[in-house]
C-alpha cells in the first residue's frame, strides 16, 4: 500500500543509474571470468592426467623393449649351450648372463613406479635361476644332458611367458589409458558445455535485470523531471497568488482603513476628539494586525526566532482556532536546526495541514517531531477517510508534490502512507545538519 501511495519515493541519480549499469556488466564479465576460469582449471587437470599417462606408458614401452633384448640375450646363450660344441666362448657367455642379470635387476627396479613390481620380481627370480643353471652347465667338461636341457628350456619358456604377459599388460593398460583419455575429453566438453550454458544463461538474466534496472531509472528520471516541472509551475502560481492576495488585502483592508484615517483626520469638523479619535485609534490597529497577518503568512517570525518546536506549536494552535479540530503536538527536539531544514520541515507540515483542512474531513491531528538515528522525521497523521484508491493511482496533487520536493531539497524522503483503522500518514525523515 505503501508503495501505491508514494511511488518513485526514492530519488534517483546518475550515479545511481552508473551504479546499476557498473554492477549489471560486472556480473556478466564476473561470470565468463569464472567460466573460462574453471575450463582452463579443468584442461590442466586432464593435460596433467594424460601427461602422466603418457610418461607410464613410455616407460612401460621402453622397460619391455630393454627386456626383449635380454631375452634375446638368454635365448641365444641357450642356443650356444645346446649346440653341443667344444669351441664354446664360456667367458663370453658367462658376461652375457651376468649383463643380462644387472639389467633385469635394473629394470625390475625402475619398474616399480609402473605398480607391477610383482611379475618384475618374478621376472628376476626366473632370470637369475635361468643363469644360474646356465652357468653351471658351461661350468661342467661335459655336454649337458638331456634332463639339464630340458630344465634350462623351462627355465627359458618361464622367462618368456612372463615377458609375454608384461607385453599383454602393456597392451591392456594402453587400452585403458586411451579409455580414460577419451572419458576425460567426453568430460570435459560436457562440464564445459555446461559451463558455457549456464554462464550464458546467467549473462543474459544479469543483461536483462541491467536493461529493466535501466528502464525503470529512466522512468523514474521522467517522473522526477515532471514532478520538477510541476513544482515550478506551482511555484510560479503560487507567487501569482500570493501577489494577488497580497494586493487584495493591500487595497480592501490596509487601503481603506488609511483611507478613513485620512477622512477623519482632514474633516472640517472642529470635533476630532471623543468618537472621532477612538474610530482613528481602531482604525489603524486594524491595520497593524493585517500587516502582522501578512507578515506571518510571508514567514513566521517566532520559526526565526524561537526554531521549529516552536513553530510547530504555533502552526497546530492556529490551525486548531481556524478549524476547530483537535491537534496535538508532540514534539522532542527543542534544540534549534539548519534554518533550510527548518523552513523546508514548517512549509510540509503547513501544506500537510491544509491538505487535512481541504479534503480530510478529520476530527483530530497529531503533529509529531522526533530525532532518531542522526535524522529528523516529522510526521502529521490525522482520523479523515484516508487516500481513496482512485486518487492513490493517479498523479500527486501539487501540494504533494511540493511536500516531497521539500524533502528530498533536505536530502531525505516523503512517505504516504494509510493511518489505521483510517486516515493518513504523512512522514518526511531528513538528515540531521
Amino acid at each position: 500500500m505503501r508503495r501505491r501511495l508514494a511511488p518513485f519515493t526514492r530519488r534517483i541519480t546518475q550515479r545511481t543509474v552508473l551504479r546499476g549499469l557498473v554492477t549489471g556488466f560486472g556480473l556478466v564479465v564476473l561470470l565468463l571470468g569464472m567460466t573460462g576460469l574453471l575450463a582452463v582449471s579443468e584442461s590442466r587437470a586432464i593435460r596433467r592426467g594424460v601427461s602422466g599417462i603418457v610418461r607410464e606408458q613410455l616407460l612401460i614401452a621402453r622397460l619391455l623393449n630393454e627386456v626383449q633384448a635380454e631375452e634375446n640375450t638368454l635365448t641365444e646363450v641357450l642356443h650356444q649351450i645346446t649346440r653341443k660344441s667344444q669351441s664354446l666362448d664360456k667367458e663370453a657367455l658367462l658376461q652375457d648372463l651376468a649383463v643380462a642379470d644387472d639389467a633385469v635387476t635394473r629394470l625390475a627396479s625402475d619398474a616399480a613406479a609402473t605398480g607391477k613390481a610383482e611379475i618384475w620380481g618374478r621376472l628376476v627370480s626366473s632370470v637369475r635361476s635361468f643363469s644360474s643353471q646356465a652357468r653351471a652347465a658351461l661350468a661342467g667338461r661335459d655336454a649337458v644332458s638331456e634332463a639339464g636341457l630340458e630344465s634350462l628350456f623351462a627355465k627359458h619358456d618361464e622367462v618368456v611367458a612372463l615377458i609375454h604377459g608384461l607385453l599383454r599388460d602393456s597392451t591392456a593398460h594402453l587400452r585403458e589409458a586411451d579409455a580414460q583419455i577419451e572419458k576425460q575429453s567426453r568430460v570435459l566438453a560436457r562440464q564445459s558445455a555446461l559451463l558455457l550454458g549456464s554462464s550464458l544463461l546467467m549473462a543474459v538474466l544479469c543483461a536483462l535485470g541491467t536493461i529493466l534496472f535501466v528502464r525503470h531509472s529512466l522512468r523514474r528520471i521522467e517522473w522526477q523531471a515532471e514532478e520538477i516541472n510541476r513544482v515550478s509551475w506551482h511555484m510560479l502560481q503560487s507567487q501569482e497568488e500570493t501577489a494577488r492576495r497580497f494586493s487584495h488585502e493591500l487595497h480592501d483592508e490596509l487601503g481603506q482603513s488609511l483611507a478613513a484615517v485620512r477622512a477623519n483626520l482632514t474633516s472640517k469638523s472642529h470635533d476630532v476628539s471623543g468618537a472621532r479619535s477612538a474610530d482613528c485609534v481602531q482604525l489603524v490597529d486594524e491595520a497593524i494586525a493585517n500587516v502582522r497577518e501578512l507578515s506571518q503568512l510571508l514567514r513566521p517570525v517566532i520559526l526565526d526566532d524561537f526554531g521549529l518546536d516552536a513553530g510547530l506549536r504555533w502552526l497546530a494552535e492556529k490551525f486548531a482556532q481556524r478549524t476547530r479540530l483537535k491537534v496535538d503536538c508532540d514534539s522532542t527536539c527543542p534544540g534549534r536546526f539548519a534554518d533550510e531544514t527548518e523552513t523546508h520541515l514548517f512549509r510540509i507540515a503547513q501544506e500537510a495541514l491544509t491538505n487535512i483542512a481541504r479534503h480530510a474531513e478529520a476530527t483530530r491531528v497529531v503533529i509529531q517531531l522526533a530525532l532518531e538515528d542522526k535524522n529528523i522525521r516529522l510526521s502529521v497523521v490525522d482520523d479523515g477517510k484516508g487516500l481513496p484508491d482512485e486518487e492513490s493511482k493517479a498523479a500527486p496533487s501539487l501540494g504533494m508534490v511540493g511536500m516531497r520536493a521539500r524533502a528530498r531539497q533536505c536530502g531525505g524522503e516523503l512517505s504516504v502512507s494509510p493511518a489505521p483503522p483510517h486516515g493518513l500518514r504523512i512522514e518526511a525523515v531528513v538528515p540531521l545538519r
